[in-house]
């Protein structure tokens, strides 16, 4: 039998990308240990974003992130 538990999110973060909402939740760090977020879309993650999504979606994911570093007092940085 496999145990499971639930944590509060340490940050969550939401901004609008077009007509979709983006959500950012990351769990609290445990140090000396990598940390990722995730990132949640409603209604759906879409297939494409154009051009203007694509430069709201960065703008609001760079605000998230920087804002993340400092509640948590880490270092963030994106990958892939």
């Amino acid at each position: 039998m496999c145990a499971v538990t639930a944590e509060a999110a340490a940050f969550t973060a939401t901004w609008r990308v077009g007509s979709r909402t983006v959500t950012l939740t990351s769990p609290h760090p445990k140090p000396g240990q990598a940390l990722s977020a995730v990132v949640e879309w409603d209604p759906a993650m879409p297939l494409k974003l154009t051009p203007a999504e694509l430069v709201q979606y960065r703008a609001g994911r760079d605000a998230a992130l920087a804002d993340m570093a400092q509640a948590l007092g880490i270092t963030v940085a994106v990958v892939g």
